[in-house]
């Protein structure tokens, strides 16, 4: 009885610890990818940044941020996802499996997060999802072909990921 309990207690402690020790930083988006930054990418001026950091009491965060060009439909959009200490323990994982939304085509990109995909949303954005530790990370542009997107969002999810 006091062997089980002990191995309870160690168990719990190892789970405690090896929640925290590979929980991911979380970080503002919008103090990370700057209005700058965003003219940048879309080149052209876009508006403040439009959006929210939200976290609950349970560890749930969410940092989604939009930039929005002053003219003409270009767009920059940003959102990440952490689960929190209720939340499954690969929450963000069966969120990243579940994309892109009804099951269309994805390419694989590598060098980010453990794994990452790239595709065209329904929505007309050109998406990437990024999957890091328990955070899942989604950056879309609007207004540029493929190819221009699916580089500058690499480059964007670099600087991001480089603050988690």
């Amino acid at each position: 009885m006091q062997k089980t309990l002990i191995h309870c207690i160690v168990s719990t402690i190892a789970f405690a610890y090896f929640r925290t020790a590979t929980a991911t930083e979380k970080v503002d988006i919008s103090k990370v990818i700057t209005k700058a930054d965003a003219e940048v990418v879309l080149g052209v001026p876009v508006e403040e940044a439009k959006g929210r950091n939200k976290e609950n009491p349970d560890g749930f965060y969410d940092s989604e941020w939009s930039y929005y060009a002053v003219k003409g439909d270009k767009a920059l959009v940003f959102d990440l996802v952490f689960g929190g200490k209720d939340a499954p323990l690969h929450l963000a994982a069966t969120m990243f499996s579940a994309l892109p939304a009804g099951g269309g085509k994805s390419t694989k990109v590598e060098g980010l997060g453990e794994k990452a995909i790239f595709y065209h949303d329904k929505t007309s954005l050109e998406m990437m999802n990024i999957l890091k530790g328990d955070a899942l990370l989604t950056i879309g542009i609007h207004g540029m072909p493929a190819e221009a997107a699916l580089e500058q969002e690499k480059s964007l999810a670099k600087k991001i990921l480089a603050k988690m």
